[in-house]
């Protein structure tokens, strides 16, 4: 009876995030590991990988098939945020109790890029949260729940940007 909340920075089908429910022979299986999220239907699902939510018609997708599982999870009760716009106007909503949010096709951005240098992906999504932002939602989400919850948070983009060497990058995700 406990809630569940999957929040990161990276995509969300990647190896952290999706471990919390999805079990697959390989990482890499996208398609699977978001048919697994959403058979498991934890209350909470945050970070980037959009594109393997998009049926395969839609422009930026990357599934195999044209299943829509934006479209699954919206019938299926989920408030869906793409922008931190949208993921604080359902944080403000006291009824929120199922959150997709999904703020870019692949990994999010980090800090430096959204904050000062404005590169990245970030033209193309301008409206990212932080890190900080998804978790306080997440929060107060699955605090709502009486029987406790438990949350996984990554901050993943700090894992790839090291092994990147991009080490300015990953100071300013560690510090946020």
């Amino acid at each position: 009876g406990m809630g569940i909340g999957i929040v990161t920075n990276t995509e969300i089908e990647d190896a952290t995030p999706a471990a919390v429910v999805a079990h697959t022979r390989r990482r890499a299986a996208y398609d699977e590991i978001v048919e697994q999220f959403f058979a498991a239907r934890p209350e909470v699902l945050m970070g980037g990988g959009a594109a393997n939510f998009l049926p395969q018609r839609a422009p930026g997708s990357r599934r195999k098939d044209d299943i829509d599982y934006g479209a699954r999870f919206r019938d299926a009760g989920y408030t869906i945020a793409t922008t931190k716009t949208e993921l604080d106007a359902a944080n403000a909503k006291a009824d929120t109790r199922q959150l997709l949010g999904l703020f870019a096709t692949g990994n999010m951005d980090g800090a430096l890029d959204r904050k000062f240098l404005k590169g990245g992906g970030v033209k193309k999504f301008p409206d990212q949260p932080d890190l900080t932002d998804q978790v306080q939602a997440a929060l107060n989400i699955l605090s709502k729940n009486e029987a406790g919850f438990f949350l996984m948070v990554e901050s993943g983009l700090i894992d790839k940007y090291a092994h990147a060497l991009d080490m300015e990058r990953a100071v300013y995700d560690t510090i946020m």
